[in-house]
């Protein structure tokens, strides 16, 4: 009988205790579940749609290659049939250098292409990301105004 008062004690003073502690506190504002699934939803709705974009940059970048790649397979028969041509040695090797020349320019010209298409998609990408935060932190800001 007298285990059982002193545990009845102790819980008693526990919350005592609790609620002298929780007495400097304030309370917190109801949370808005509606809110936030909806915060939720725009969230994904943004993800969804950076990663559709992503996709399509990467399809339109891997199409782009695939013509540089066809464009280099011509250039390369050129360069095979100009090479077979009748003519001087001194002919074909300033032939074959105009070829290469010419293949060095349109590779790096190529490449640059592919980097400002990657760059252009990724900066497109990331508004978007950077628009939903940004209308997210407001969204908060409001809500916490309330």
């Amino acid at each position: 009988m007298q285990k059982k008062q002193a545990s009845e004690g102790f819980f008693e003073d526990a919350q005592e205790n609790l609620k002298k502690m929780m007495s400097g506190v304030v309370p917190a504002a109801p949370f808005d579940m509606k809110m936030a699934m909806e915060a939720q939803r725009k969230n994904m709705q943004a993800l969804m749609q950076a990663n559709q974009m992503m996709m399509q940059g990467w399809q339109v970048m891997a199409q782009r290659q695939a013509e540089m790649m066809s464009q280099f397979v011509q250039d390369n028969s050129t360069l095979a049939r100009e090479t077979m041509k009748e003519g001087t040695p001194q002919d074909k090797f300033s032939k074959q250098a105009d070829i290469l020349k010419t293949a060095c320019e349109k590779s790096m010209l190529n490449s640059q292409e592919l980097i400002e298409m990657m760059r252009k998609s990724t900066f497109e990408t990331a508004e978007v990301l950077n628009r939903r935060l940004v209308d997210s932190i407001s969204e908060i800001k409001s809500s916490a105004n309330k």
